[in-house]
């Protein structure tokens, strides 16, 4: 992600086999630009031309220069770590060169010199001139003023100068492209700010004689393991990112009560999902071990803890006291909801618990595993294993009861849909008993009430969650493609166009359906 100098516009970068950068505008948050089809892999770094031109141009040839040519750079993740200049404006490129051989971790347009710009990355910084199409690089000389280390971070100064951050902790100072000093353990331990896996801040002069230390994991909001990965630093306050997620920012004159900006999942996939019955409050959880409640009228968090593996599902249950975590490892955890503590953990399976639901009346958990099997619970019995579906062959994607906890219906990677009897868990093949019952819940993709949700064509992996609302009347989908649909519930059959409706003037207003393909009558009422 890259800010532009004028501290509207923001770029960001995907990753993934076609990527591509798009520029907003951070106050709309609508589209500016869209640049693509150059990098393949992803986009590790973005940078915003600061505009060097400064001391080249007229006032008036600048304003021209700039409607003109708005340039952002941009490092792939290929192999070659592509380094490639756009005008953004316009969406197209301007130059590509090779970056390195190793992975770019930073890169900057000097902020003093038109044309210029600096990376860093693995045992290596580069120095590099445009001129014209033109992307021509020079190697930063280590020499014998500093070790060859990883660079992870950069900053451009006055006269040529620049800093940058290696891999043990020191900073290396440049001129030119020659290493002229080093500041040694900057982190084993008003002008530079600089945040480290230590979690401490450290200020710094214009001379780098250090000011003050900010340690975030001694105040109120700190905690063990706490790492900076960003820090900015702007008057009396200063902005810190931590690798979990978190955006704090700091009055220097308090500087023991940082104020917590953000914080959100830090690490893999997010999977968890769950609603309060009650109030407005929604569980998440995620790849990064934890399990946060946030407010919906707020939008913040309320409660976080810590659990031992991956967190895959969640559910609540029908009066809000417990909240049970179905993990990566085959284990379930239920928590009081209230205080985060552990009502009981229970590892019966060895695959991950994919989905888990209460029953209605609060008695039963079932627990739905990725080896195809689901596990009854009885809830009173602190969470005894009372009863087994084992019908599926594939692993269970979604679950439903039924309104009088009697049945559970289970969706598995194979779209096969199966009911049970509770709590034993025995299948029911009665077509006649299926009809009859009602469902608590429809969060299903197979049955005969969504037959309509599927495009002609789809892949049964397609559309990966359903939610139907039985008093709206309304279902909502969630698919492969990013997209959201709402259709009506029951959606019992897609419109093929193949039948026709038509209602007569007789005296009893009869109404016909048509196959108007084959000019048949297909029923009359």
């Amino acid at each position: 992600l890259a800010l532009h100098p004028e501290r509207v516009l923001v770029a960001t970068g995907q990753v993934g086999k076609e990527p591509y950068i798009c520029v907003w505008d951070s106050y709309t948050v609508q589209t500016v630009s869209v640049l693509k089809d150059v990098h393949t892999h992803g986009i590790a770094c973005l940078a915003f031309d600061l505009d060097g031109q400064l001391f080249k141009f007229s006032f008036h040839s600048l304003l021209h220069f700039l409607d003109k040519i708005q340039r952002l750079v941009s490092v792939g993740l290929d192999s070659k770590n592509a380094v490639c200049v756009w005008d953004w404006k316009r969406g197209r490129m301007l130059s590509m060169a090779p970056g390195h051989t190793d992975r770019i971790f930073d890169i900057s347009w000097d902020l003093y010199q038109p044309n210029k710009l600096v990376s860093c990355g693995v045992k290596h910084i580069k120095f590099w001139s445009l001129c014209g199409n033109a992307l021509t690089p020079k190697r930063g000389v280590f020499g014998k003023t500093g070790d060859l280390q990883t660079i992870l971070c950069l900053a451009c100064a006055r006269d040529e100068l620049t800093y940058s951050g290696a891999l043990n902790g020191d900073i290396y100072v440049w001129k030119g492209i020659n290493l002229i000093r080093t500041i040694q353990g900057a982190h084993t331990v008003k002008g530079f700010a600089t945040g480290g896996r230590d979690g401490c801040i450290r200020l710094w002069d214009l001379a780098f004689k250090p000011i003050t230390v900010i340690d975030l994991r001694e105040t109120d909001q700190g905690y063990k393991g706490l790492s900076v990965r960003s820090v900015c630093w702007r008057g009396d306050h200063i902005l810190v990112g931590t690798q979990d997620s978190e955006i704090f920012e700091i009055v220097v004159h308090e500087r023991n009560k940082p104020f917590l900006l953000m914080q959100g999942h830090c690490e893999g996939e997010l999977w968890a999902l769950a609603v309060h019955p009650t109030k407005p409050l929604a569980v998440t959880g995620s790849d990064d071990r934890s399990v946060r409640i946030w407010s919906l009228v707020d939008h913040a968090l309320i409660a976080r803890c810590n659990m031992e593996e991956p967190i895959r599902c969640a559910a609540v249950n029908v009066d809000g006291i417990h909240l049970a975590l179905g993990m990566k490892d085959g284990s379930f955890t239920v928590l009081r909801v209230r205080d985060m503590t552990e009502v009981v953990h229970i590892k019966d399976r060895k695959e991950a618990i994919h989905e888990l639901k209460y029953s209605p009346d609060g008695t039963y958990l079932a627990v739905g595993c990725n080896d195809s099997s689901v596990d009854i619970y009885g809830v009173a019995q602190r969470y005894k294993k009372v009863g087994e579906c084992v019908g599926s062959v594939s692993f269970i994607t979604h679950l439903d009861w039924s309104s009088d906890s009697r049945y559970l219906q289970t969706n598995d990677g194979n779209g096969k849909r199966l009911l049970y009897r509770m709590p034993g868990g025995k299948e029911v093949t009665s077509k006649e008993e299926i009809k009859g019952v009602h469902w608590a819940s429809w969060t299903c993709v197979s049955g005969l009430e969504v037959n309509g949700i599927w495009p002609k064509y789809s892949d049964i992996n397609d559309i990966n969650s359903v939610d139907g609302n039985y008093v709206g009347q309304v279902l909502v989908t969630a698919d492969d493609y990013g997209v959201v649909k709402l259709f009506r519930y029951p959606c019992l059959r897609k419109a093929d166009g193949k039948r026709l409706a038509s209602v007569g003037i007789d005296d009893s207003h009869t109404i016909v359906l048509w196959d108007w393909k084959k000019g048949e009558k297909l029923s009359v009422a």
